[in-house]
């Protein structure tokens, strides 16, 4: 806190008067007494108060009641029966959507980076456009496509074959294309550094083209390590495509036997918690393997002082045609196929009658869900940015909260949902039910992510920047207003919306925390598949991504209306 309020230059300048000098400690002292109660507090409502007691149930069942006698009855039932199926399925879930991932991901950032390949820059807007289309959008696609009043309906054929996606086959196509852009950035970044030095080297030695396939492949290992722990990594932590794709067709996986846990009756808090530690006790040797790959980095260092790029390849005519239709086929198959299935099916006999009879429970989920989703992205901005500043400056603090920040976005979602249903839903804490207690969710979920997006550009500025508006005569309000904000408007900006968006779309704390009567969008939305309300179901889909599309595009143009044209020159430089 004392870092902070010195790199925003809110402590009395060295020319003060004593008196002056004296009021202003007091009231430094009282202020960072009171910031640090806040953040505390803060800090344990969160996160500390319900992971610390949800998941230390795995061994202690009545912690939260003051019961601390230990057992190991929990975890002994989750190394038997359905949670071990499940935490199985899991495993060669996650194995085979990273295998099946990283090539993918290899082939579009070699497309893109390394080769001649016409129109190539499209090949990026692509895979940011499927980064950002929810997972349980995808998998209600997928659905739609293959219900019987879907639009493979008379070709029975075809309905035979989509029927495979209703399961893991369906979970492990969803949850690839929904990783591959994940591996696509980080070969990205590699194939756009690779050296020319190399490949050179190796032509002047002789060396086959098969072996100088091997020295890329080296050279890309740590990248490719990266890509294949963060896609193993998102698979195990999913909730969404499986609570989708895998609840119909009997197929489940460990994030939802936690849920199963603590949504049927009767409740078993000890279960869900001894299978989230083997949830992500399965983590761990994708950390180990990126961790050792990580080290051998520096054997495979090519950018430096005397750095050239390689050489782009060119295509022949015949593999420029051949690259083009596949890319058109796979941009077609992630989000052309579910997005016309759902269209559809949204679009009954009866025509417009129909359809404006139905909308009013779409838009209230729609509505329900936008409201929170502005009230907590506008408070993870307020707590992100403050994280974001103390990670930025050097010391004990920001470490650990670098640390922690990283350990709450390997945390399944469902575990953080899971721990705010048991915690406050005892009776010296009743939240549960209401929109305070799923507000609070969102906040936790996306605080995060929010203070990762904020790092970078709050880490670039420099202590100087204060320095020089107070020898200059800049009030505190001035300067914040005159220096700190300019330069972090478009970041903040992006960061709340990007906010606004995931909590939008969020599905575990959602499903386990709203309030009864007021479902919200994703909660909705998979309501109407349980029930076989397909028509809904496809309605809400295209009404929900409609609706916050316009959003994002609507705040998008008041942010570039409203704000001052310097403060908007200043983020884009």
């Amino acid at each position: 806190m004392i870092a902070l309020l010195q790199a925003m230059n809110w402590l009395p300048g060295p020319n003060a008067t004593p008196a002056a000098q004296g009021r202003a400690a007091v009231v430094r002292r009282w202020a960072l007494r009171f910031g640090l109660l806040l953040a505390a507090a803060v800090f344990v409502a969160l996160w500390a108060y319900p992971l610390l007691g949800f998941l230390l149930s795995a061994w202690m069942p009545h912690v939260l009641q003051g019961d601390l006698r230990p057992t190991f009855a929990p975890l002994q039932q989750a190394f038997q029966g359905y949670a071990l199926h499940a935490l199985f399925n899991s495993l060669w879930v996650a194995l085979s959507v990273g295998v099946l991932a990283l090539p993918f991901g290899l082939w579009l950032a070699w497309l893109r980076e390394r080769t001649d390949l016409r129109g190539r820059g499209w090949i990026e807007a692509g895979v940011w456009l499927l980064l950002i289309f929810p997972d349980f959008f995808l998998a209600s696609g997928w659905m739609l496509l293959a219900a019987p009043i879907g639009p493979l309906a008379a070709w029975p054929a075809g309905l035979q074959a989509a029927q495979l996606l209703l399961g893991p086959v369906g979970i492990i196509i969803t949850l690839a294309l929904k990783v591959v852009p994940y591996v696509f950035l980080v070969a990205q970044g590699s194939l756009r550094h690779t050296s020319a030095a190399q490949q050179e080297a190796a032509r002047v030695h002789g060396l086959s083209r098969l072996w100088r396939l091997r020295l890329g492949l080296a050279a890309l290992l740590p990248a490719l390590a990266a890509g294949f722990a963060i896609a193993y990594a998102e698979s195990l932590r999913n909730f969404a495509v499986v609570a989708t794709l895998g609840a119909s067709s009997g197929f489940t996986m460990g994030t939802y036997a936690i849920y199963q846990a603590v949504n049927g009756m009767p409740l078993n808090f000890p279960l869900a918690a001894a299978t989230s530690w083997l949830l992500l006790a399965l983590v761990v040797p994708a950390l180990v393997l990126q961790n050792r790959v990580g080290r051998r980095a520096s054997l495979h260092q090519t950018l430096g002082a005397r750095h050239r790029p390689a050489a782009r390849v060119r295509l022949a005519r015949g593999h420029q045609l051949l690259y083009g239709a596949l890319l058109l086929a796979l941009a077609a198959f992630a989000l052309a196929l579910p997005t016309l299935a759902a269209l559809g099916v949204a679009w009954p006999k009866a025509g417009w009658v129909q359809i404006a009879a139905s909308l009013p429970p779409l838009l209230a989920a729609i509505g329900y869900s936008l409201q929170l989703a502005l009230v907590a992205a506008s408070i993870t901005v307020c707590i992100a940015l403050p994280i974001a500043w103390l990670i930025a400056r050097p010391g004990r603090v920001g470490r650990l909260l670098d640390v922690a920040l990283l350990a709450m976005m390997a945390l399944p979602l469902i575990v953080l949902a899971a721990a705010y249903l048991q915690a406050y839903n005892q009776p010296y804490a009743p939240l549960y039910g209401g929109s305070l207690l799923l507000s609070m969710a969102y906040v936790a979920l996306a605080v995060p992510a929010t203070s990762r997006v904020l790092l970078g550009p709050v880490a670039q500025l420099h202590r100087s920047l204060a320095d020089a508006a107070r020898v200059h005569g800049l009030s505190r309000a001035q300067t914040l207003h005159h220096v700190h904000l300019p330069l972090l408007a478009g970041p903040l900006f992006y960061g709340w919306l990007l906010a606004v968006l995931s909590i939008a779309f969020e599905l575990p704390a959602s499903e386990l925390l709203y309030p009864a009567g007021h479902p919200p969008l994703a909660v909705a939305l998979l309501q109407y598949a349980g029930g076989f309300q397909l028509h809904q179901q496809a309605r809400l889909q295209v009404l929900g991504m409609a609706v916050l599309l316009a959003f994002a595009l609507l705040a998008r143009w008041a942010y570039q209306r409203f704000t001052p044209p310097a403060w908007r020159h200043l983020g884009r430089d």
